[in-house]
């Protein structure tokens, strides 16, 4: 790409404070043509919407030789990837015109102000004043000093409590693109310029890996968009918490395709709660029925994967998704363990009380009793006991009675 026209920038007389590697100080505020912009393609808020134009039209990466054309299929994805934040800002600038400058690298490429610049251009359309956008510059080349880059965007896309959230799962594709796929920032430095913990980074992580894993388990690799389309951010948090649980190897995996065919039938309109249920199976006596019953189901997917030459999104919205005898199966056997884990939750609640009053009983400090008013205090205390004692005896006779009954029967 080539660098902006200088002759075409308009000095506002503004300045604004930007900190760039580390260095903090004013850049001055320019008026630009629109027609001298471009989108950056690399923005993460648009990455599911980039990665389905891209399946769809089977392409490796964008032609920016004709910047129009380039320019009118982002605009297309910035305003459907939040049209209610978009109508906003197009509003505000109507009436206010444009309040806070974008950031732009020296050729043209937007990197903090996609939603601004998409609305200026359907704003231009109506009126001239608005064919420009105004813009601090920086010196930087996105090949050059990508790392950089990326940082800066970090910060003014998540670090800074004005901005507009992001799809959870656009920023889960920027979190494995960033750090694990091109290895392009460390966790640690991605924390930092999104102000997160590097807990809440860890766990991105996870999940942007999980989500990975599952479209390659689909034979739909790279089809971010499917994650999104399918509100797969709930349920990829939950499954780590299921698989912790479980003590080997060989069952963790099992587990894993159990869940990732269920994500893809998906059985229940909540698949969120549904994964986080599973969770109450494992360690039990249903957990090994259960895995087995749903491992002949996983394979029955799986043939069906194997017996298709092309997977497609026709085939799995048929073959799979489409399928109401595969969900009533998986709804069935799900339903018919979570059930079985009531049921035990319920015979449990005697004994689980029960070892609840020993725990307070326990944690009684007979220091405080020993000093009881033998007046008053104490024999209230005594009286308790006694009460205790007979509600101990009723209960044992009550059981010892029915055992008898059940014998005599």
């Amino acid at each position: 790409m080539n660098e902006i026209n200088e002759d075409n920038l308009i000095k506002t007389g503004l300045t604004n404070k930007l900190t760039v590697d580390g260095i903090t100080k004013a850049y001055d505020v320019y008026k630009i043509k629109l027609n001298e912009l471009y989108y950056n393609d690399q923005n993460d808020r648009i990455a599911t919407w980039i990665s389905k134009y891209k399946a769809e039209n089977e392409l490796e990466n964008f032609d920016l030789n004709d910047i129009e054309y380039y320019n009118d299929i982002i605009h297309e994805f910035i305003k459907k990837s939040d049209e209610k934040a978009f109508k906003k800002t197009k509003n505000n600038i109507k009436a206010l015109e444009q309040t806070e400058p974008a950031i732009i690298l020296k050729d043209g490429r937007i990197i903090d102000g996609n939603r601004r610049f998409t609305c200026l251009r359907e704003l231009s359309k109506e009126n001239p004043k608005f064919n420009y956008i105004e813009a601090m510059i920086i010196g930087k080349d996105i090949h050059e000093s990508k790392k950089e880059i990326k940082l800066l965007e970090l910060y003014l896309q998540h670090g800074r409590e004005e901005r507009v959230g992001y799809n959870p799962i656009d920023k889960l594709v920027g979190v494995y693109n960033d750090i694990v796929k091109h290895q392009l920032i460390t966790k640690e430095e991605y924390a930092k310029n999104t102000e997160q913990s590097l807990t809440e980074v860890n766990k991105m992580v996870n999940r942007a890996e999980l989500m990975v894993e599952f479209l390659e388990f689909i034979e739909m690799p790279e089809h971010y968009y499917l994650a999104r389309e399918w509100d797969l951010d709930g349920p990829l948090g939950e499954i780590t918490a299921v698989l912790n649980k479980i003590k080997t190897e060989e069952d963790r995996i099992d587990m894993k395709n159990i869940i990732f065919t269920s994500l893809l039938n998906k059985p229940d309109t909540d698949m969120t709660r549904y994964v986080r249920k599973m969770k109450d199976l494992v360690n039990t006596p249903q957990f090994k029925p259960f895995v087995e019953e749903n491992r002949e189901l996983s394979e029955e997917v799986l043939e069906k994967f194997e017996d298709e030459e092309d997977v497609t999104l026709d085939f799995i919205n048929k073959e799979i998704r489409g399928n109401d005898d595969l969900k009533e199966s998986f709804k069935s056997i799900y339903t018919k363990y979570q059930e079985k884990i009531k049921k035990r939750v319920t015979l449990d609640a005697p004994k689980k009380q029960i070892e609840k009053a020993i725990d307070v009983l326990q944690n009684i400090d007979f220091n405080i009793v020993l000093r009881l008013d033998d007046e008053s205090d104490y024999p209230q205390f005594l009286n308790s006991l006694e009460e205790l004692e007979q509600e101990v005896n009723r209960i044992c006779l009550l059981y010892t009675s029915d055992a008898a009954d059940e014998e005599d029967s």
